[in-house]
C-alpha cells in the first residue's frame, strides 16, 4: 500500500507542505550493499549510510539515497545551490547570502513532518560539513594546501530514500 492516499497528498500539496510518499517492503533476503547496487545501478549522486552497534557485528540501520532534486555546496565564503540536480548536475547558482545563513534557510525549506512510524532518516539533507567550515565562524590561518579542490560542505536532498 502506498501512503498517503492521493486525496491526503493533494490536500497537503495544495497547502504547500513538503511530504513523503512511502511504502514498506520486505527486503530481509538482501544485504544493504546488494540493495544499493540494485536500486541505484551505480548512478551518480547515490549513497549508502550504515550504522553499526556492538563493534562490527550487527547493523542497526542502513540508508540508501538517490536521485537528488537539490544539491547545496560551499567553497570558502561562497555557497551554491542546484535546484535542477536531477536534470542538470552543473546548474549551480551562487547564493547571495553568507553560507551558514543559506544552509539554515535550506534546512527550514526542506523540513518534513514525517508520519508516525517512519524513521527520522526517511527524508532530509544528507552530506557533510568539512573541517574548513570552522573558518566561517572563527578566524584561523588558511595555510593548508587544497590539491583536490573539494567543497568545504556538500549536501544532497534525495528524492528517493530506501
Amino acid at each position: 500500500m502506498i501512503l498517503p492516499d492521493y486525496q491526503t497528498f493533494e490536500t497537503q500539496f495544495k497547502e504547500g507542505f513538503n511530504q513523503v510518499i512511502y511504502t514498506r517492503l520486505a527486503a530481509d533476503l538482501d544485504t544493504p550493499v546488494s540493495l544499493l547496487l540494485k536500486l541505484t545501478a551505480a548512478s551518480k549522486d547515490a549513497f549508502i549510510l550504515e550504522s553499526v552497534t556492538g563493534g562490527e557485528v550487527r547493523g542497526r540501520y542502513s540508508i540508501i539515497g538517490m536521485k537528488p532534486d537539490l544539491v547545496w555546496k560551499c567553497h570558502g565564503k561562497k555557497s551554491y545551490i542546484n535546484r535542477s540536480a536531477r536534470f542538470d548536475d552543473e546548474a549551480f547558482e551562487e547564493q547571495n547570502v553568507p553560507p551558514l545563513d543559506a544552509f539554515r534557510a535550506l534546512l527550514k525549506e526542506s523540513y518534513i513532518n514525517l508520519p508516525d512510524g517512519l524513521p527520522q532518516a526517511a527524508a532530509g539533507l544528507f552530506g557533510y560539513h568539512g573541517y574548513d567550515m570552522i573558518r566561517l565562524v572563527e578566524h584561523l590561518p588558511n595555510v593548508n594546501p587544497d590539491p583536490l579542490g573539494l567543497p568545504d560542505a556538500l549536501f544532497l536532498r534525495p528524492s528517493v530514500v530506501a
